[in-house]
């Protein structure tokens, strides 16, 4: 029988998820009659039979994403990127797979659509500190990336759907996934629901590789992310790695963790030297009013050392596990306690 942190017993919280505004409805006839006063955007236009806002409009489709437009030299990603955070208007970008990077660095203002469409790494990032921080974000539909979702100092960023897969002859560095990483400095993330197929190790490509979803950033920890479906199907190292505060989580499911290998590993922010090296499914370390709806965690296939990892923490300022569950209960796996830590939860299942 496994070993269980003791249970607190506390009223029950109710875990909201913000529904989005419903927008009022809008023909295209008067969508284009409202956009086009904002914007002109005929200097761009390639293909005048598709929509306004069509990326296909402005020459961009997964195949010649990178090459280059003849309006402004820049590839033509980079050109309907750069119109979209001039215009405000929404653009839509068609499936398929663009063999390249989604980089949204330092980009304000953004409405962005895609349909199942395939990057190599989607970054969101200030890759400066002179140049200005991502903000104010809306990426609506379907994203699926075989290198990483990478955040730094971006704020209100908002993201309807991350697939994150491993196919080496779709990564432009011929490696496995390295997962989802929201670091120092973000503020204010939403995603709706944020899929990790497999997190990779074995090498030094994946030295700075450490969980399915790692929320960290020494002395500048993350705020305000909200997750309300997380599922790590497979990942090598940790599932999820948590510090920061206000975060809110509706359902984690983690089906494989810690079945990989810590060679050529680096430490991790806020942990102590070593300890990234005892893969967990989940670690919550100096993680602070934050809460988790609910967890299931199979154990079936789990060659980590401990099913969770309850680091550093406060319990004035508790994160809470309203319902926590283990499924193939590997009796060898156990939790890990530190005497501060600040985690609460209210039903072991």
């Amino acid at each position: 029988m496994k070993k269980v942190p003791f249970i607190f017993l506390l009223s029950l919280m109710i875990f909201e998820c913000k529904e989005e505004k419903s927008n009022s409805v809008v023909t295209d006839d008067n969508r284009l009659k409202i956009e086009t006063k904002k914007f002109d955007e005929s200097t761009y236009v390639l293909n005048d039979s598709f929509a306004y806002g069509d990326a296909r409009r402005y020459g961009v489709t997964a195949s010649n994403a990178g090459s280059s437009h003849p309006f402004s030299g820049k590839n033509r990603m980079t050109t309907v990127l750069d119109m979209a955070e001039e215009s405000g208007m929404e653009i839509s970008f068609p499936s398929g797979y663009y063999k390249m990077d989604l980089t949204l660095d330092s980009r304000k203002n953004l409405n962005l659509r895609f349909d199942n469409s395939e990057f190599n790494l989607i970054h969101i990032a200030q890759v400066k500190k002179t140049l200005p921080i991502p903000e104010n974000i809306t990426i609506k539909g379907t994203l699926i990336a075989y290198a990483r979702l990478g955040m730094t100092e971006a704020r209100n960023i908002s993201i309807d759907s991350v697939i994150l897969k491993s196919d080496v002859s779709k990564n432009l560095w011929k490696l496995r996934n390295t997962g989802c990483h929201i670091y120092h400095g973000c503020k204010n993330i939403k995603i709706n629901y944020l899929e990790v197929q497999d997190l990779g190790s074995g090498s030094d490509k994946y030295k700075y590789t450490h969980a399915a979803l790692a929320i960290d950033g020494y002395n500048n920890n993350p705020e305000n992310v909200q997750i309300k479906k997380v599922h790590i199907k497979s990942t090598d190292r940790h599932g999820i790695y948590i510090t920061g505060k206000d975060h809110l989580i509706g359902e984690v499911i983690i089906d494989k963790f810690g079945i990989g290998s810590s060679k050529d590993m680096d430490g991790m922010q806020d942990a102590a030297k070593g300890e990234e090296k005892d893969f967990k499914a989940l670690w919550v370390n100096k993680c602070y009013d934050s809460f988790i709806e609910k967890i299931t965690i199979n154990e079936k296939n789990a060659k980590a050392k401990y099913t969770a990892h309850f680091d550093s923490g406060d319990k004035n300022r508790p994160f809470i596990i309203r319902s926590f569950r283990v499924i193939n209960d590997n009796p060898n796996i156990n939790f890990l306690e530190e005497e501060n830590h600040g985690v609460v939860i209210e039903i072991m299942e």
